[in-house]
């Protein structure tokens, strides 16, 4: 058990700190990058999500549960898996070649065509590179995984400040001259391909000698376990991306990228609740599992979900008390988006509440319910996007967001509290939330333009919240 939380926590820390360390250049980034360009980037990213799930289908965790199941070799599930994937690459690749033109024009990237060669490098890549880190994790070469993660974000980062910041200097009259000519989103894309390149390198040893394998039975096993985690999967991505697409084609056409660009930026500085959610993941989930067949199991939930609450209510609170020295984090023409942070942060708010919810599906083994959870979100992200955006503009987008989060969330407690009851206090954590969300809109919506105000409702609420919590906030595990 030392172990497994040991190697828990080197996955954790390379996962969080890779986002931090990226998160980095979004000052930078947003500072060269106009707000069309910004978009594009938006834009990319979020194809490669959804192409991600659909080359990789699932074929990670198979590889997981057939590597290690008797009567299947692991070096002939490692090259059917890899087949697998190098076959959807394939299809995908010949699909993007031949149907170049009409592709490129529904991307809406028809002047600029290199962008759909970057989207298939470092899918390719990327796609590839999956089943290796799968094996390292098997392995429990949890260093050398965490190693290669952080390689390829330092790396990416190196090259983008080598890029951006003569850029970013010459918009202040001292650019130089090495650099000088180079500006634009290209260069996101070029930095993220040789990164890639650069990890797939070091996954080489990992990745060979490698035997190509078609044998049916470990085909029709992977497939077989693999294509629900495809369905589910691209489910929850649409969730956290579709939103981005579906303002690509519903914003005016001259005009989606500055759309898609503001709304990604402001999105951005949800960052510092959106990684103590995952920081949080990380460690709770050994907990739970550790409790569930308990007797004491559910009280223990309903305690660490009070104080998982209680913080991310009073994260809420300070980043929007804060919001203008952070709003500092992106560059000053993708600040007509900040009405925006306090519903995505409120979302976020309900997702972290949400994903801790969720925990009842996985520890009593129906884990269906997740995919069903998955798609009530994402048909009234559909629904959502598709009625407000063309009459509302990214504010449809951000609303939607939040009604989709607060949908999963109900239907994970609607079946949750039938299969698995927890003993949550609905009063206090309801307290939470809704003061906290009535605390930010008296800040945020009523016209208050003291800085030095803002802050001192924050630091109220931070008092309030901490003399009503003080004496078993944190010993809410006990």
């Amino acid at each position: 058990m030392k172990a497994l939380a040991g190697q828990t926590a080197i996955y954790g820390l390379s996962s969080i700190l890779g986002r931090m360390i990226n998160f980095l250049l979004v000052p930078l980034q947003t500072a060269v990058l106009t707000q069309a360009e910004y978009g594009i980037n938006v834009d990319f990213y979020s194809l490669i999500a959804f192409l991600i799930v659909i080359c990789t289908f699932g074929m990670e965790t198979a590889y997981f549960r057939y590597s290690e199941q008797e009567g299947f070799e692991e070096p002939k599930v490692f090259g059917a898996a890899v087949t697998m994937i190098l076959i959807a690459l394939a299809g995908i690749s010949a699909f993007a070649f031949f149907g170049q033109g009409p592709l490129l024009e529904v991307m809406r990237y028809e002047k600029t065509p290199h962008y759909l060669f970057y989207l298939m490098a470092i899918l390719g890549l990327d796609a590839v590179s999956a089943i290796p880190f799968a094996r390292l994790r098997r392995e429990n070469k949890a260093w050398r995984f965490a190693g290669i993660k952080l390689a390829l974000i330092l790396s990416n980062v190196a090259i983008n400040l080598y890029i951006f910041l003569p850029a970013y200097w010459e918009q202040h009259g001292s650019a130089g001259w090495w650099m000088h000519d180079l500006r634009g989103v290209d260069y996101i894309f070029i930095a993220n391909f040789w990164a890639s390149l650069l990890m797939f390198g070091l996954l080489i040893p990992t990745l060979f000698p490698l035997k190509l394998n078609l044998e049916a039975r470990y085909v029709r096993a992977l497939l077989a376990f693999g294509w629900p985690l495809l369905v589910g999967g691209l489910a929850g991505i649409a969730n956290e991306m579709l939103d981005r697409q579906l303002l690509k084609y519903l914003l005016p056409r001259e005009s989606w990228a500055e759309g898609v660009g503001v709304y990604g930026a402001v999105y951005k500085i949800s960052i510092f609740l959106i990684l103590f959610n995952q920081a949080f993941r990380y460690a709770a989930e050994p907990f739970f599992f550790r409790n569930a067949k308990t007797a004491e199991g559910p009280k223990r939930m309903a305690k660490v979900m009070e104080g998982f609450a209680w913080v991310m209510s009073v994260g809420f609170v300070l980043i929007i008390a804060g919001l203008d020295y952070l709003k500092f984090f992106i560059d000053e023409k993708f600040w007509v988006g900040l009405y925006l942070v306090p519903i995505l942060l409120l979302a976020n708010v309900i997702l972290g509440i949400n994903t801790n919810l969720n925990v009842w599906y996985k520890v009593s083994d129906k884990t269906r319910y997740g995919i069903y959870i998955t798609f009530v979100g994402l048909a009234v992200t559909i629904i959502g996007n598709i009625s407000l955006i063309p009459a509302m503009g990214i504010l449809g987008a951000a609303i939607t967001t939040l009604v989709a989060y607060i949908a999963m969330f109900s239907a994970s407690l609607w079946w949750g509290q039938k299969h698995y009851p927890v003993p949550y206090n609905w009063t206090k954590l309801s307290t939470y939330v809704l003061g906290a969300t009535a605390t930010v809109f008296l800040i945020h919506y009523t016209g208050i333009e003291s800085v030095v105000i803002k802050l001192a409702i924050g630091a109220v609420y931070l008092l309030v919240m901490f003399m009503a919590e003080r004496r078993g906030l944190f010993n809410f595990a006990r």
